[in-house]
């Protein structure tokens, strides 16, 4: 945002940096200085100066150093505009913008925090006052949190009443709408989020001018690093004797211009001062996990807002310290994202740990049912080196020689991101006493798995033995073929051209024609993936899709963030649809509605699961063809090509597509495997210069 330079000058001017600073650390006035404790690092002796007159400070303990702006920025991980935004109002200073949009942008961003300001004020009001909260008060006394913890956490309650929120607040629909607090229009148009409760929380579209996003809920308010609302989640609220109610468990407010959930931790500006004393932060997957957590006395607690923890969320939590410990659920789910972090680990500078639950258990249950072994799970986590290479050997067969060899090398792997100085017999001990093996027998693997990582530029722009990013299809090279659009195979009315032009034997067309059979009657499950919550939409193609309505269907999805509005009111269809009617339109919608009953069923890895498996299912079609003959997808070979070179080309690309189908069956490696097909699909490999390099293949 292009704030004018000779405005921030006025407010760096207008600034006083001691009473800044001074509100976080206590200063003593020493000479024309001021002295105290760093803020960024722990130490005993104060080695923090803060120079007011000159504006500036200096830590000759860590080397932290700058201005008002800077100190703005590091301590409410907030960028150059906010800081200065912040700074400005705290003056009474009056920002003027390069550009009129910027300044328009800026007053509608602060509208909208006004607007989530006020709601939250109102639900935690309604919790601590309303007679009709009363169920709500009783259930939080039931999970042991008292009058302190709502106040702390600013824990709310939405009541169940159509407009009570519109109404108190008083702003214009589109306004509360655009801070994903209404639904704006007849019948919820401008709705403010795509969940599963896109329709109210008993499914029936709202209408009228304004209605409530969020109705007989328990609230928790999502802040930013400065403790400002920015979203909201809303629970579910049970009732003694009466049935569940209808709706999601959790309902979240969707993207908004002030909220980005890769971006916010819940509970990072509460968790932050703790933090940094602790030198350590604790991150949970939840909000209860957050408080329970506090009320362990675990006060450096945060948590991803409903995603997988993301590198803005790495590189946020190392601004505040360095020693991270993952406290995930001790399911599959939560053990498989604790792993993927490991990509960041060297990035940011990062030690992460990660702490062990009894299965079944979460830091939330166990914070209620026993705060001391809470506490010890975090006390005593695992290093990350550990806790992967654990879950290798865990689902290895150590029984057998071939069995400890592989999982000797996997061990090795993981061991090898680490140099070989820092890695002592301490650390590989365990492990070579697991497999079973000498110590300097598995350290001889490890750098050899390090040899060949930095002997291998593809090894060194990604994690050594990780999956997260899968190499890019072949390349041979301009002087080798001749890179065209020349269509695909998947579309069922594009399939009998497609096997006249390939010299396939009949066996391989049968095979053929019967996956494309299958992959037609997949169409409504895979729509339903698309439309469920999470990032599978991103991982997938159009090629997928063998019917065309199904395929418009998805484009709907994948590029229209309001599709939904299109379908309110469409009853669901049990079968899939197909061009019957008189009108195209209409039955895309009604597929669209089926996706859309049967996405609010689905978790994201469910829906993730059955994006892999489509994947496999076309890559293995693709297999088949070019096994028997055919030319790679998306590559027409030259005529001065010789059959040596069509041969060795087409290998490669096996090679590549059946290292993808074996990933798309793991867990660990199949987001990156799913990636790079996805990107190849879309026709991300069209040419030579524009095929996706290992870093960059896009979700």
């Amino acid at each position: 945002m292009g704030i004018r330079d000779e405005d921030v000058r006025r407010v760096r001017e207008a600034t006083d940096l001691a009473s800044l600073i001074g509100r976080r650390v206590s200063l003593r006035k020493v000479g024309a200085r001021h002295v105290g404790l760093c803020p960024f690092h722990n130490e005993r002796t104060p080695s923090f100066s803060v120079n007011r007159a000159e504006g500036f400070y200096h830590c000759f303990g860590c080397g932290a150093s700058g201005d008002a702006i800077t100190f703005m920025r590091e301590t409410e991980h907030c960028d150059f505009s906010e800081a200065v935004e912040q700074l400005a109002a705290a003056a009474g200073i009056t920002l003027n913008y390069d550009q009129p949009s910027e300044r328009l942008g800026q007053q509608r961003r602060k509208e909208l925090l006004d607007l989530l300001a006020a709601a939250a004020d109102f639900y935690h009001d309604r919790l601590l006052r309303s007679s009709d909260a009363g169920p709500a008060r009783a259930y939080l006394r039931r999970r042991g949190y008292g009058r302190d913890t709502v106040v702390k956490w600013r824990l709310g309650y939405a009541p169940p009443l159509r407009d009570a929120l519109c109404v108190h607040l008083g702003a214009a629909p589109e306004r509360l709408a655009a801070a994903g607090l209404a639904y704006a229009g007849p019948r919820g148009a401008a709705t403010p989020s795509g969940d599963a409760g896109a329709h109210g929380d008993d499914g029936a579209a709202p209408s009228g001018p304004a209605s409530d996003f969020f109705r007989d809920r328990i609230m928790f308010p999502i802040c930013d690093s400065s403790g400002r609302p920015v979203s909201f989640a809303g629970r579910l609220l049970p009732r003694d004797g009466e049935p569940v109610p209808k709706g999601p468990k959790y309902k979240n407010t969707a993207g908004t211009p002030v909220y980005d959930k890769s971006r916010v931790l819940y509970g990072l500006h509460l968790a932050k001062q703790a933090a940094r004393a602790a030198d350590r932060i604790v991150v949970c997957e939840g909000h209860t996990d957050v408080i329970g957590c506090n009320l362990a006395g675990l006060t450096e607690a945060v948590a991803t807002c409903g995603t997988a923890l993301t590198q803005q969320h790495a590189e946020l939590l190392s601004r505040t310290a360095k020693r991270i410990v993952l406290a995930f659920d001790a399911d599959a789910a939560g053990q498989n994202a604790a792993e993927r972090v490991h990509q960041w680990e060297r990035q940011y500078g990062l030690d992460v740990f990660v702490a062990a639950f009894p299965t079944g258990t979460d830091p939330g249950d166990l914070a209620a049912s026993d705060p001391p072994a809470l506490r010890r799970a975090i006390d005593e986590a695992q290093p990350l080196h550990a806790f992967r290479a654990e879950r290798i050997l865990a689902r290895a067969d150590l029984a057998s020689p071939g069995g400890r060899d592989r999982a000797a090398d996997e061990a090795a792997e993981v061991l090898a991101v680490y140099p070989a100085d820092v890695l002592i017999d301490a650390d590989l001990a365990p492990i070579a006493e697991r497999i079973p093996m000498g110590v300097e027998e598995l350290r001889l693997r490890v750098d050899a798995a390090r040899g060949r990582a930095q002997s291998d530029p593809k090894a060194r722009s990604s994690p050594v033995g990780g999956h997260d990013e899968a190499p890019p299809p072949p390349d041979p090279g301009d002087d080798y073929f001749d890179y065209e659009s020349v269509g695909t195979f998947s579309p069922i009315e594009d399939l009998d051209a497609g096997l006249a032009a390939a010299p396939l034997g009949r066996r391989v067309r049968v095979q053929i024609e019967q996956a494309a059979r299958n992959r037609a009657a997949a169409g409504r499950s895979l729509l339903e993936a698309a439309a469920a919550e999470g990032d599978a939409v991103r991982l997938m193609a159009s090629e997928l899709f063998v019917a065309s309505i199904a395929r418009e269907a998805f484009s709907r999805i994948a590029s229209d963030p309001r599709w939904r509005e299109d379908v309110h009111g469409v009853s669901p269809e049990s079968e899939l649809v197909s061009v019957k009617s008189d009108s195209p339109s209409e039955d895309v919608r009604l597929l669209l509605a089926t996706a859309a009953a049967g996405g609010k069923k689905l978790s994201a890895e469910e829906a993730l699961a059955r994006v892999a498996m489509s994947l496999r299912h076309y890559v293995q079609d693709t297999i088949l063809r070019i096994s028997d003959g055919a030319d790679v997808p998306f590559a027409r070979m030259v005529d001065e090509v010789s059959p040596a070179e069509r041969l060795r080309f087409r290998q490669e690309w096996l090679r590549w597509l059946i290292d993808r189908e074996a990933e798309l069956l793991d867990p660990n490696a199949r987001i990156g495997a799913a990636q790079a097909v996805a990107s190849w699909l879309r026709g991300s490999a069209a040419s030579p210069e524009d095929r996706p390099a290992q870093s960059e293949t896009p979700v």
